[in-house]
């Protein structure tokens, strides 16, 4: 039997009054409780959503909708990998790594402002592992969270 729901008691994650205020709130819990690895996840997972706009997500989208709203990380994530863009990077080594691995693919990896000295992407070596890239997961959760915020004050 199908349950019937009122219309005060349904709730539309698409709705302008969620869709923004609820990414950058979800983020903020995950930041305040120390879950990098799933702040992560969910704020590459949410670009893909912010990029699809009305239609479905996909790679194009993403790494279009990256180089405009995080260009600094796109810019430092470039000639990372020979022949890659920042954007296409971003997109298969730690969006695709975080979505289907639960974490950046081999050779990447995320670390904190103070690990990286304010950049926002760079060489580390991490002991015990060698040498990878990282990027600046504090500087992605506070350009993420305004990113939202202008957004949804966009859709108001």
């Amino acid at each position: 039997m199908t349950k019937k729901l009122s219309l005060p008691e349904s709730y539309s994650i698409k709705a302008p009054e969620h869709f923004y205020s609820v990414m950058g709130s979800d983020v903020a819990l995950l930041r305040e409780k120390g879950s990098y690895e799933t702040c992560t996840t969910v704020i590459l997972c949410c670009i893909d959503a912010l990029a699809a706009g009305p239609g479905d997500a996909n790679p194009k989208k993403f790494r279009a909708f990256v180089k405009i709203h995080f260009p600094t990380l796109c810019a430092e994530l470039d000639g990372t990998v020979p022949g890659k863009s920042g954007a296409e990077v971003l997109y298969n080594k730690f969006r695709n790594g975080f979505a289907h691995l639960r974490g950046p693919k081999s050779g990447f990896a995320i670390a904190n402002d103070s690990e990286l000295e304010g950049r926002y992407a760079t060489e580390v070596e991490i002991k015990g592992k060698g040498n990878c890239v990282a990027i600046n997961v504090d500087r992605l959760i506070n350009d993420f969270r305004q990113v939202v915020a202008a957004l949804g004050r966009g859709a108001e």
